[in-house]
């Protein structure tokens, strides 16, 4: 069964399609949180050097968030954001309590401060988990996560540890691994998919990096569409039923939008380590797109605000989509639904 990394699944949720357009959503359907903007990894390319990798969740709040989300019917809840989301304290217990109260949860981590008492609880819990794992050797590590040579061992050991434990309690987690792809660890992507697969990850997938305005990393040569179109040949020849090599190509993608309203921001919910409550994860710089703090008010509070609505109308009004980066996690969403509200065929009622 497909995971589905590109595109959308919003066809799958038609009520809460319907509220929303109706003006009636009670809640998102995804929230992401940053337990904390501190990282233990200073990685070349990260997005998110700009806001200082700093602030943190306090102790207990991510637990009363949580009862928070279940009790409104949030449906998914990821722990990622700015930081690495194992340095907090709560993270691990905030996984466990999501699942035991009908949340899908999943983490997106780099993976080198894993302890062996979290794999069974990982393994139990977790729908999905993503090792951000961008080199393909110690010292190219080292130089792409910007830390010590010692972590590509730490993350490869405890990939493989999961993976054992999985089996071991025939968990349903899926296993991902994530490789932005850059000049200084191109020349290993392919042995690193390899290596992957070796260790029995469900997938690898080599993901391009996108610039952004505010970011201090630059690429300073092109990856030839050469080296792209051998990658993704080896990458057909290496995935099976039990392995997908994926290289998600930028041939398909464009900042250009046919749709001028973002329908998607009402579906998915950023919440930073400061508690800041963004309408869109990739306009974090901008303030006006906060809909509210969880440390001041209630989540339900802030959903229900006018401020809410304005931190949206102000995406809607004043940002140029076109601007956007092309891989916006609300695009095909939005494509979808703007096909809903604007069709380009004619008779639709003629199914």
């Amino acid at each position: 069964m497909s995971s589905l990394l590109d595109g959308h699944k919003i066809n799958y949720h038609p009520q809460e399609i319907a509220d929303m357009f109706n003006g009636e959503l009670e809640s998102p359907i995804y929230v992401e949180i940053s337990p904390t903007g501190i990282c233990n990894h200073k990685c070349l390319f990260c997005h998110y050097n700009y806001l200082g990798h700093e602030g943190r969740f306090k102790k207990g709040k991510i637990l009363e968030l949580v009862k928070e989300f279940a009790d409104m019917g949030v449906k998914s809840l990821v722990f990622a954001g700015n930081g690495e989301p194992t340095l907090h304290v709560d993270t691990i217990e905030a996984i466990a309590l999501s699942k035991s109260l009908g949340i899908d949860v999943a983490l997106s981590t780099n993976g080198a401060l894993l302890k062996d008492e979290h794999f069974e609880i990982l393994a139990n819990c977790l729908t999905w988990i993503r090792f951000s794992f961008n080199a393909g050797s110690e010292e190219n590590y080292a130089l792409v996560h910007q830390t010590k040579s010692d972590d590509f061992q730490k993350v490869i050991e405890n990939i493989k540890k999961l993976k054992e434990t999985k089996v071991r309690l025939n968990s349903n987690i899926t296993i991902g691994t994530q490789f932005v792809l850059i000049p200084e660890n191109k020349d290993f992507a392919l042995e690193h998919g390899k290596r992957l697969k070796s260790l029995g990850a469900d997938y690898f997938s080599v993901k391009h990096f996108y610039d952004h305005s505010h970011n201090e990393f630059k690429v300073t040569e092109n990856i030839s569409d050469e080296f792209i179109d051998d990658l993704l040949t080896q990458a057909k020849k290496l995935s099976d039923d039990d392995f997908t090599f994926l290289v998600r190509s930028t041939k398909n993608l464009t900042s250009e939008r046919m749709y001028d309203t973002c329908y998607g921001l009402e579906f998915i919910v950023f919440i930073d380590e400061n508690g800041d409550v963004y309408s869109c994860f990739s306009h974090q710089y901008d303030k006006k797109t906060i809909m509210g703090n969880v440390f001041e008010n209630s989540f339900k509070d802030i959903w229900q605000s006018a401020q809410k609505d304005k931190s949206i109308d102000h995406i809607n009004k004043c940002i140029d989509k076109n601007s956007c980066q092309p891989n916006c996690r609300h695009h095909q969403i939005n494509n979808y639904l703007w096909e809903i509200k604007n069709p380009s065929v004619e008779h639709v009622n003629f199914i």
